[in-house]
């Protein structure tokens, strides 16, 4: 799924080379393969300058040139205020380990050879820039906690050099449970109150700064009156008496909170909530350094693909809460798995686990000796998954199937591998129970299906296979159902119902989300108007996918569709999420600005995963942020969930943005939102999706007393 995200955009790739042949070639290629837009430059110093006036997303950069040469205009990029994180790749004919340092001291972030391999180095390229963003990422959830630092209070406290004494002020005082007469009276005293793993890298902070005659930043936990431990950010600031450090004044602020939303906001990103493994994000990146290492020392790796089989009829025997407990079971099992003797000898010990999905599974086995040590692997996975499982007084036997492909038989990219063993698993998957497969070249069946399925998904718009269901918004304060979202569906003639997971990112790759978007809006404007005349004049809202909010069209259309549905846009809400927003910022508010020029609401959908900063954020001209359902699925039991939401609706208020609560199932959820005055709810407490003609009964038969009074 990730490699198909980035397929559906297109790169603007900077190509900086003398030799005109040579930038023909690299711009043919690139075109050839497809997904990139190409500027060019024949020397340093126009790349400089293209580089600035065009900002590419990455610089492909010639290593020997007349005047400026690669080197220097690496340096140059880097040191300009667009360049310090885009992606720099040299090429050269050199292949010596002079040029290879050289290149990277200059601030490059990779290094290819001519000749160069088109298809390959546009996977890298991909790769790269999925890299970068990550980074950019979290780099843009430090600056947003950063913003909050800025406003948030400081308490301060003294050291006197000379005497070892501290001067405790009031503040700091409160923040740590102690009265001035019982506080820490000399350094060691405050050192004693860190914990021991921390205390000799503050000691040494401390002492650089004095030593240095320097002013310092320092992160620690300390422990207050009670000896309960929280995080401090501390900025010392020394003090000179005749030339040598005499006191040091420290600003401190508890950060405890923002350490515990910024590790939240990485581990989101990386890992899987249920069983804490990698997920797909960091195996992919993991792979992708295994695959160097691997090319390298001339070693062999497998990628192992596991799926448990009809893991759906335990959830739905079990429950939904039994079946995520076997999953972590599951997940220690694997795991236990590569780290048992038996197995460990056939490979490395650098093997990764990571979970993709409800119940699909990936490994890593790197430094194979054999390509049939996979299979020892596979066999041996099967049968610790096969063990039969006590839970809860009860037996439970699970299968599996495994799909394997193999480094570099299968694949020498994380793409092709992936690929492999995706098609090795699902060839797998027509075998009998616990049987794996390795792959092999006729093995195209998901391919064909997908395509077959995408085939189809041309003909539903025509053929009127799409259908919107909505789900209601119920206002918590007044009770009253004041708007609904529209959902598509699609009825498959052969398929039946097919879930929108399936079709949507087919939809978006092939940019079939145009004219299913347009069709979405047209349908949700008609029954719009059609509610309104009946008297039910309630929102609708309609959710945009990025292709549509970058279509050039896209403004000239909604009005289009607003005029000949004859709907009042002051109903009609639309939803962008706030990765798309990220993604452009200022065209961003450019379109937000002209959609609510109509009247429409406007709302930023998932709110909480795209990492916007509150700068940002006040500068959206938006009505509303929709939390994401992950922050709300565990809200009543996971503090630091229960942390993220009271921050979004308190931060929303502080903007004058109504919140909206999507996800939400449980009678413990409405009570919690509503005692954080959360505006409005969403989910399968209030309704399901339902169709158009039982929008309206339920519009008159709600009761929200029915979920918030006593059983």
């Amino acid at each position: 799924m990730g490699n198909s995200e980035e397929n559906k955009e297109k790169y603007l790739v900077l190509i900086i080379d003398d030799d005109k042949g040579a930038r023909d070639a690299l711009s043919f290629g690139l075109n050839k393969v497809g997904g990139f837009s190409i500027i060019e430059a024949k020397n340093g110093e126009a790349g400089l300058n293209n580089f600035v006036n065009f900002h590419p997303d990455v610089v492909l950069l010639d290593v020997v040139m007349p005047g400026m040469d690669g080197f220097e205009t690496c340096r140059a990029i880097r040191e300009s205020p667009a360049g310090e994180l885009v992606p720099i790749i040299m090429v050269t004919g050199h292949d010596d380990y002079n040029s290879i340092n050289q290149a990277f001291g200059a601030g490059a972030t990779d290094f290819v050879v001519k000749p160069v391999n088109f298809l390959l180095l546009s996977y890298r390229i991909k790769y790269i820039l999925r890299a970068s963003r990550t980074f950019t990422d979290l780099r843009m959830s430090q600056i947003k906690l950063e913003s909050a630092r800025e406003i948030a209070e400081f308490v301060n406290w003294e050291w006197d050099l000379q005497n070892d004494k501290l001067f405790w002020g009031s503040g700091i005082c409160k923040m740590c449970g102690f009265t001035p007469a019982d506080a820490p009276a000399s350094f060691d005293e405050f050192i004693a109150l860190i914990p021991s793993s921390e205390q000799k890298k503050v000691r040494k902070s401390i002492e650089q700064g004095v030593v240095k005659k320097n002013n310092f930043i320092i992160e620690h936990s300390i422990k207050n009156a009670n000896a309960v431990e929280f995080v401090v950010r501390q900025e010392g600031y020394v003090l000179m008496d005749a030339g040598l450090p005499s006191r040091i004044i420290f600003t401190c602020q508890d950060i405890t909170n923002e350490r515990i939303i910024e590790e939240k906001i990485k581990f989101l990103a990386y890992y899987d909530r249920l069983t804490g493994l990698p997920n797909r994000i960091l195996f992919t990146e993991h792979l992708e350094k295994a695959i160097v290492k691997a090319k390298r020392d001339g070693k062999s790796l497998a990628v192992i693909y596991i799926d448990i089989d009809n893991f759906r009829i335990i959830n739905d025997r079990f429950g939904r809460d039994s079946g995520d407990e076997l999953l972590k079971i599951i997940a220690q099992k694997i795991e236990g798995c590569l780290r048992s003797s038996d197995v460990a000898g056939n490979i490395s010990g650098h093997e990764i686990t990571a979970r993709f999905e409800a119940d699909e599974f990936g490994v890593v086995a790197e430094s194979l000796r054999e390509t049939s040590d996979a299979a020892i692997v596979a066999r041996r996975i099967i049968e610790i998954l096969t063990q039969v499982i006590e839970y809860k007084g009860q037996e439970i036997f699970l299968s599996c199937r495994i799909g394997i492909s193999v480094f570099p038989d299968d694949g020498d990219t994380v793409y092709e591998l992936s690929k492999s063993a995706d098609s090795a698993l699902s060839c797998a998957k027509e075998l009998e129970k616990n049987s794996y497969q390795f792959y092999t070249a006729d093995l195209n069946s998901k391919a064909f299906a997908r395509f077959a399925l995408e085939t189809s998904l041309r003909k539903a718009v025509e053929n009127k296979e799409l259908f919107l269901l909505y789900q209601p918004q119920v206002e918590i304060s007044s009770g009253m159902v004041i708007g609904v979202e529209a959902l598509i569906r699609w009825q498959h003639p052969e398929l039946g119902i097919v879930s929108p997971m399936e079709f949507i990112s087919i939809a978006e790759e092939t940019g079939l989300i145009i004219p299913i978007g347009e069709w979405v809006m047209v349908e949700a404007c008609r029954q719009c108007k059609e509610w309104e005349e009946a008297g039910y004049g309630i929102t609708v809202a309609v959710n945009l996918s990025a292709g549509q909010f970058k279509d050039v069209s896209f403004m000239s259309v909604v009005r289009k569709i607003l005029r000949a549905a004859g709907a009042n846009p002051a109903l009609i809400q639309f939803e962008i999420t706030e990765s798309m927003l990220m993604d452009d910022v200022e065209g961003s508010i450019s379109l937000l600005d002209q959609l609510r020029g109509l009247g429409s609401r406007l709302s930023i959908d998932d709110f909480g995963t795209g990492y916007s900063s509150l700068n940002y954020l006040k500068r959206f001209p938006v009505h509303e942020l929709k939390i994401d359902r992950s922050f709300v699925t565990d809200l009543v039991s996971s503090a630091d969930d229960a942390l993220i939401v009271k921050a979004i609706v308190s931060l929303a208020h502080n903007l004058n943005l109504q919140v909206v609560a999507e996800g939400v199932e449980e009678k413990e959820h409405l009570s919690y939102l509503h005692d954080l005055d959360c505006d409005i709810i969403q989910g399968y407490l209030v309704s399901r999706p339902v169709s158009a003609e039982e929008v309206v009964r339920f519009f008159v038969d709600w009761n929200i007393t029915e979920l918030v009074s006593d059983p």
